[in-house]
């Protein structure tokens, strides 16, 4: 049974061609864009960051005053 699909010879008349690359490189311009979408990310992950650890330490220094609060000594 023969097959369906022409045979392929590589021949000088009919080289033998590369495909062409699916995915073509950024433009410079592309790129810059790239480069500040990067710094943004990672300026706002910095401002999230210090955010958090300013939370986390204002609820510490209200966890102390608080502890301190409650455990007044009566004096009788």
């Amino acid at each position: 049974m023969e097959s369906p699909l022409p045979s392929f010879n590589p021949t000088p008349e009919r080289p033998l061609l590369a495909p062409a690359p699916m995915v073509k490189p950024p433009s410079p311009k592309q790129q810059s864009w790239g480069a500040v979408l990067s710094i943004i990310i990672i300026v706002c992950m910095i401002v999230l960051g210090a955010f958090y650890a300013w939370g986390k330490r204002i609820a510490e220094e209200r966890g102390i005053y608080l502890e301190t609060a409650t455990t007044t000594v009566t004096v009788q």
